[in-house]
């Protein structure tokens, strides 16, 4: 070790201190018993809001639908374009947009939500909620991820019941 290195390491060493006791295997607090959702949830302090919303889940893909799906082959209706309006514009146009599809009879709409930055947009993060209130919940069937070419991770298939 050179002399300048040494230097750094003492004054890095005087700054740590051993520890006082050793603290064995029993000294951490037991895990609480596992019986419950809503009772862990309590203990965490969550907001009502984030404790599990009941609704009920989009009915899956059959598998032919899937692989084409996740290949990109799918007829594209309709798009729609949010990933440039705010929250209750884009949530309010999404509505507006799967009614008039639905109306139309179109079976596939791409919702463009856009990434937003590091990958976790306000839109991309609402949309699944968006997509499973009403007025629109009973419109559609289910969602998927769109593929790179029609958008990848800023982008959703959203399948209408016909």
């Amino acid at each position: 070790m050179a002399k300048d290195e040494k230097k750094v390491w003492d004054k890095v060493a005087k700054t740590v201190s051993p520890r006082r006791r050793f603290k064995g295997p029993k000294a951490a607090k037991p895990l609480p018993p596992p019986s419950g959702r809503d009772e862990f949830a309590a203990m965490l302090h969550l907001p009502p809001t984030l404790r599990g919303p009941a609704r009920p889940t989009p009915q899956s893909l059959d598998v032919n639908q899937d692989k084409r799906t996740r290949r990109g082959r799918v007829d594209i209706d309709a798009t729609i374009d949010l990933h440039d309006l705010h929250q209750m514009p884009a949530r309010a146009a999404l509505v507006k947009a799967i009614i008039r599809a639905s109306n139309r009879n179109h079976k596939c709409v791409l919702v463009i939500t856009g990434k937003g930055k590091r990958g976790e947009g306000v839109l991309k993060r609402n949309f699944p909620e968006w997509i499973s209130q009403e007025p629109i919940r009973p419109l559609v069937a289910t969602y998927a991820p769109a593929h790179i070419k029609h958008g990848g991770s800023g982008a959703w298939y959203v399948f209408l019941k016909s």
